[in-house]
C-alpha cells in the first residue's frame, strides 16, 4: 500500500475531500445501478449490518484478522449504497448498530491514538453510524410512522445520498420541537430498555459508549472539523442532542469533568458548520455556553494547522455559507459574536495571515445588521451582539499589539487596516447614536483605540486614516453627498 493508503482502512483524508462530501445540490440527484450491482448491495449491506449488530452485541473488540466477523471497507461502501434502498430502513431501528459503530471508531488509530476521521473508512462508519442514530430517533416518536410511509414512496427512493439527508432534516425539526418542549422528558427514553424488535429489548444509548464517542471525536478534532465541512447537511442533530443529555444528566463531579470538557470543545466546534442557528436549541443552547464559560481555562492548545482550520471554519460561516449554502440562514451579528468568543482563543501566531480576513468579515456582518435608513433603530439583539463583538475586538487587538512588541509582524497593522476599511468609526457612533453613551461599549471602544497606539508606524497609518475619515466626511457633507 502507498503512504496515502491503509491496508484496512483506506485513503487518508487530511484534508477536504470532494469524494465524501454531503451536498444538498447533489443529494437529490438519481442513482442507477445494474440489477446484479443492486443484488450485491442488498447482499454485502445486510451482512455488514447483520456483523455491526453482533459485534455490538458482544464484549469483545473488533478482530481485523477475522474474515468470519470483520467489517471491511468494500463491505461498508456496499452498506453507504444500499442506504438508498428502502427495505434497509427496518434494518436500522438497531442500538447494537450503533454500539458496533463505536467499537469499530474506537479501533481506528494514527499515531498511536484513536483517529477514525484521518481514514475513508472511518467517514463511512461514521455516516452509518449517524443514519442509524437519526433513524432510532425517529423510530422513537410520534411522527415516525407519518415520516417512514412518505420515505418508502417511489420518489423519495434511489436518490444518490440516499435516505441520510432526508431523515437528518426530520430528526433535526423533532429535535428542535423537544427544544421548545420545557416540559419534556426524553432522556429516560434514551436509557430505558425498549423492545426493538420481537427478540430483544435494549437501552438506545449506553452512556459509557456516548463518553466514548465524545472523546473519540475530541481527541480526532482536528479531522473532525475536515469532516463536518465536508459533511455539514447531514447537520449531526442526533449526536449532539443525545452528546447534550447525557451531559446535562451527568452529576457534577470531577470523575466526569474530561466528557464534559470534550464535550463542550465538540458542540462548539461543530457551531461554526452547523446548520441553522444556535439560537434554535434556546435554553439548552444558553445552558451549554454558560458551562462552556466555567471551563475556558481548560481548552486545548492547538496546533498552528489546526487553528488555521478554526479560523477558516468561522470565516466561511460568515461568507460562503451565509451567502450561498440553502441549509445555512444568513449570518447576523449574534452568530458573530457567539462564535467569535470560542475562535478567539485559538488565534496563535501561526494563523495570522487569516486575522485580517477575520476582522473584515466580522465587522462587515455587523454592518449587514444595521438598518440603511439612519431613522430606523436598531434592533435591540443586533446593539447588544455589536457591543459583545466590540468586546472581542478589545481582545484581539490588545492580545495582537502585544504580540507585535515581542515580535514585529506586518499583521497587527495590516488588521488595524481591515478595521477602519470597513467603516469602524462609524459603526461605533451609528450605535453610540442608540446607546445614548453607553458605557460597556465606550470601554470597549476605548480599549481597542489604545491598542492602536502601541505600534509607531500603527500609530501614523492610524491617524492619517481619522483624519482621512473627518476631512472626508465634512467635504461629502458640504456638497450635499
Amino acid at each position: 500500500m502507498s503512504d496515502n493508503t491503509h491496508r484496512q482502512w483506506g485513503r487518508i483524508i487530511d484534508d477536504y475531500d470532494g469524494t465524501y462530501i454531503y451536498d444538498p445540490k447533489t443529494a437529490r440527484e438519481k442513482v442507477s445501478h445494474s440489477q446484479r450491482e443492486m443484488n450485491a448491495f442488498h447482499t454485502i449491506g445486510a451482512e455488514a449490518i447483520n456483523r455491526l449488530h453482533v459485534l455490538g452485541e458482544s464484549s469483545v473488540d473488533p478482530d481485523w484478522n477475522d474474515p468470519s466477523s470483520c467489517i471491511t471497507l468494500s463491505m461498508l461502501k456496499s452498506l453507504v449504497a444500499y442506504t438508498a434502498f428502502p427495505c434497509l430502513l427496518l434494518k436500522l431501528a438497531d442500538p447494537f448498530v450503533i454500539r458496533g459503530c463505536i467499537k469499530l471508531l474506537k479501533s481506528i488509530t494514527r499515531f498511536g491514538r484513536p483517529s477514525p476521521f484521518s481514514y475513508e473508512y472511518g467517514y463511512l462508519c461514521f455516516r452509518i453510524l449517524l443514519l442509524v442514530l437519526d433513524y432510532c430517533l425517529s423510530f422513537l416518536s410520534d411522527d415516525h410512522e407519518r415520516w417512514l410511509k412518505n420515505a418508502v414512496k417511489p420518489k423519495n427512493q434511489l436518490w444518490k445520498e440516499g435516505y441520510a439527508p432526508m431523515l437528518s432534516n426530520a430528526v433535526s425539526e423533532l429535535i428542535d420541537k423537544y427544544m421548545a418542549d420545557k416540559n419534556n422528558g426524553y432522556y429516560k427514553h434514551l436509557i430505558t430498555p425498549l423492545p426493538w424488535s420481537d427478540s430483544y429489548a435494549t437501552p438506545l444509548i449506553q452512556l459509557e459508549d456516548i463518553r466514548t464517542l465524545t472523546e473519540i471525536i475530541d481527541q480526532d478534532r482536528k479531522h473532525f472539523l475536515i469532516f463536518s465541512r465536508s459533511n455539514y447537511s447531514l447537520r449531526l442533530s442526533a449526536l449532539l442532542f443525545i452528546m447534550l443529555q447525557v451531559m446535562h444528566h451527568t452529576p457534577p463531579t470531577t470523575e466526569y469533568d474530561p466528557f464534559v470538557q470534550g464535550f463542550l470543545r465538540v458542540y462548539m466546534r461543530n457551531l461554526l458548520v452547523a446548520p441553522g442557528h444556535p439560537s434554535r436549541w434556546g435554553l439548552q443552547h444558553d445552558y451549554v455556553i454558560c458551562v462552556a464559560r466555567k471551563h475556558e481555562s481548560t481548552g486545548q492548545r492547538l496546533d498552528d494547522e489546526d487553528s488555521k482550520l478554526v479560523l477558516r471554519a468561522y470565516i466561511n460561516r460568515l461568507t460562503i455559507l451565509s451567502n450561498f449554502s440553502s441549509l445555512h440562514p444568513q449570518a447576523t451579528a449574534s452568530l458573530a459574536a457567539v462564535l467569535l468568543q470560542y475562535v478567539l482563543p485559538l488565534v496563535g501566531d501561526g494563523c495570522d495571515g487569516l486575522v485580517p480576513t477575520l476582522v473584515r468579515v466580522t465587522v462587515q456582518c455587523m454592518w449587514k445588521d444595521i438598518p440603511n435608513n439612519v431613522e430606523e433603530p436598531v434592533p435591540s439583539d443586533t446593539i447588544r451582539a455589536c457591543v459583545c463583538l466590540f468586546r472581542h475586538f478589545k481582545s484581539l487587538f490588545e492580545s495582537l499589539a502585544e504580540r507585535n512588541k515581542r515580535a514585529p509582524s506586518s499583521t497587527f497593522k495590516q488588521a488595524v487596516q481591515a478595521i477602519f476599511d470597513q467603516n469602524i468609526t462609524d459603526l461605533f457612533g451609528h450605535l453610540m447614536f442608540e446607546l445614548c453613551l453607553g458605557s460597556t461599549l465606550m470601554s470597549a471602544y476605548n480599549g481597542l483605540s489604545l491598542s492602536f497606539y502601541q505600534d509607531d508606524e500603527v500609530e501614523v497609518m492610524v491617524l492619517r486614516m481619522a483624519t482621512t475619515a473627518l476631512f472626508g466626511g465634512a467635504s461629502n457633507a458640504d456638497s450635499g453627498l
